[in-house]
């Protein structure tokens, strides 16, 4: 009896055996077949370990050495222990190799864990997690990990086994696969056609026109968003098959900056938002950059843009200036210089000629005198005619022949430049280069602190300088008002400088208010912003890219956009005719003139004043 009970208890663990030998058999068949089809030829498979006796031993060692002989091929084998793979340390280098990963565990707690560490060594195409837990605690690690390209395969009793995997419309699916079933017809695709009504909180701040947002007039209304990257996500939405509510960052804050060190953190605005998984995805020009690599990731690029400065600009030239502006100071030196030497010389033929004369007339020279020769000059530099009632001198005709022809041409080149100054305004020249902007007198403000620090680090000096000289500015809004005074220079992207000066600062027919310069700094890629190696990625990336295709991006960017409008002073009034403001100078002169000829004529008053009495006491005191 007891030989017979011990052949049936030989014969059960016999049995045992192999019905777990044919079950690990089974288990590597599917995750073979699970990974057949992969582009990746590269296996890394993960072991769970245990320490027994002062050894290191397979928690499932069956499994194990089934796996191990099942494989053709060379693979990575990698060991862990309490959640930690035991070889990957700081100084592994990642393998630029596409590799396929199988990890073998029994503790549910750890798998997330250990399939974080394989990622971040290697790149992964699929992922398997063979376990015998629960359904439950299957979906609690994929909802962990969010990848669709990772399966749990759970053993069951028996041969059947259960497919659990994750889609990006944040749903699990699970498929049993039957012991008597073809594996090749159990493993269906697991990846969603789209996200099935999956909710998103997208991230956003008001930077017109990639995202405008409009306050409420009343308290029954709400804020309405719009632009072109609400549009563009309203029409992905509606392919997708997602719904999604927006979130505003600190207008404060906005793009967001990352401050301290490793270990110590603080991550602001949208770029903190997604870090922290507060929301799904961000908009609002959503610059790609080295800084914000390590903590999101980036859809496909939809535009291409560039940062430059919006200026005060120049405002016409006062209409009284036109007097002066007619000739450059050169020009007026030397009219000048040559209108006393005319005076001189007439003045000193004239007296020459009647020295040297007998003559009764020549010794009535009228250049004689040098009030007539001041004269004369400045009436024919005002191409006001005085005619002499004789010149006695031949020099003196010879002088005023050739001072007759030049002011000809010194007149009619000042009228000509008067009637343009006094028609059409003119301007200072604009600022339009890094060089003009960073001579100027003018504070440079900007709203990104990555903006400064990328040009203080440039290559560049005259980017270096500039960079040094940009104050950062902590409220969009409060920096486009900044504006108003006249000493302030903005730095944005081009797009949105465009938009913000043709709505805050249109153009007006007094002229424009503010000036683009033409020179650009740091072009820029823009797209969508997502968490960290989100699943969402392949999704958007391939709806943006039909829609650049189509051409809709460019379209919203039309409908949106805006430009400054260019000024023309004549757009209003095709009558050329003198106003008040045209024609300022003349009555500057007529006034100060009349003003000057009056204390000229007191002078004279108190002059022939002061000889009368003079000339009274004289006769008195005889």
């Amino acid at each position: 009896m007891e030989k017979l009970a011990i052949n049936v208890k030989l014969t059960l663990l016999y049995s045992i055996h192999l019905i777990f030998a044919s079950n690990n058999q089974r288990t590597v068949e599917v995750v073979s077949k699970l990974l057949t089809d992969s582009k990746c030829s590269g296996l890394v498979s993960v072991f769970d370990v245990v320490h027994a006796q002062n050894e290191r031993v397979y928690t499932d060692d069956e499994l194990v050495n089934t796996f191990i002989n099942h494989q053709s091929k060379p693979f990575t084998i990698l060991e862990s222990f309490n959640g930690s793979v035991m070889a990957l340390t700081e100084n592994w280098k990642k393998e630029p190799v596409c590799r396929n990963v199988v990890i073998f565990g029994r503790q549910s707690r750890n798998l997330s864990s250990i399939y974080r560490q394989i990622k971040s060594q290697f790149f992964i195409n699929k992922a398997a997690i063979v376990t015998r837990f629960s359904r439950q605690e299957a979906t609690d690690i994929l909802f962990d990990i969010q990848d669709e390209k990772v399966f749990v395969l759970l053993e069951k009793l028996g041969k059947d086994l259960e497919l659990c995997s994750w889609a990006a419309n944040n749903k699990t699916t699970e498929v049993i696969i039957a012991a008597h079933s073809t594996v090749n017809n159990e493993l269906i695709k697991t990846g969603a056609i789209n996200l099935s009504g999956r909710h998103l909180t997208i991230g956003t701040v008001h930077n017109p026109p990639a995202v405008r947002i409009v306050p409420p007039l009343t308290p029954e209304q709400k804020k309405t968003i719009g632009g072109i990257e609400p549009s563009l996500i309203e029409t992905i939405a509606n392919h997708l098959q997602f719904t999604y509510n927006y979130v505003e960052a600190s207008p404060n804050e906005m793009w967001g900056e990352v401050y301290g060190h490793r270990g110590n953190l603080t991550i602001t605005g949208l770029l903190g938002m997604l870090a922290r998984k507060q929301v799904d995805v961000v908009v609002s020009n959503f610059y790609i950059n080295n800084i914000r690599w390590p903590y999101v990731s980036y859809t496909v690029v939809y535009k291409f843009s560039y940062e430059s400065f919006l200026v005060p600009a120049p405002q016409p030239y006062a209409k009284w200036k036109a007097v002066f502006y007619s000739f450059t100071l050169p020009t007026w030196l030397a009219t000048i210089a040559s209108a006393v030497v005319v005076i001189v010389m007439l003045r000193l033929v004239a007296a020459a000629s009647s020295f040297q004369s007998d003559s009764p007339l020549r010794r009535y020279d009228v250049f004689a005198d040098y009030p007539f020769c001041c004269l004369y000059v400045i009436g024919n530099l005002l191409n006001v005619q005085v005619q002499p009632q004789s010149i006695l001198s031949t020099a003196n005709r010879m002088f005023l022949i050739w001072w007759l022809f030049g002011t000809l041409i010194l007149t009619t080149g000042y009228r000509s430049g008067l009637i343009s100054y006094m028609t059409f305004p003119f301007t200072p020249e604009a600022i339009d280069t890094i060089q003009q902007l960073v001579d100027s007198p003018l504070k440079k403000a900007s709203f990104s602190v990555y903006t400064i620090e990328a040009l203080v680090n440039s290559s560049s000096e005259i980017d270096r300088t500039l960079g040094r000289e940009l104050i950062p500015h902590y409220n969009l809004t409060g920096m486009f008002v900044s504006l108003e005074s006249g000493a302030w220079a903005v730095e944005s992207n081009v797009d949105n400088l465009l938009y913000m000066a043709a709505t805050m600062y249109p153009t007006t027919t007094a002229g424009p208010k503010v000036h683009l310069i033409k020179d650009a700094i740091l072009p820029s890629r823009v797209a969508f912003g997502l968490q960290k190696d989100s699943q969402l990625q392949v999704y958007f990336d391939r709806d943006i890219q039909y829609l650049i295709e189509a051409g809709i991006v460019d379209h919203l960017k039309s409908v949106f956009a805006k430009k400054m409008d260019k000024w023309n002073p004549k757009k209003t009034n095709s009558r050329i005719s003198f106003s008040l403001d045209s024609l300022q100078g003349a009555f500057y002169l007529i006034v100060f003139g009349f003003a000057l000829s009056t204390l000229i004529f007191v002078a004279e008053v108190v002059v022939k004043m002061f000889k009368r009495r003079q000339s009274i006491n004289e006769i008195a005191g005889r």
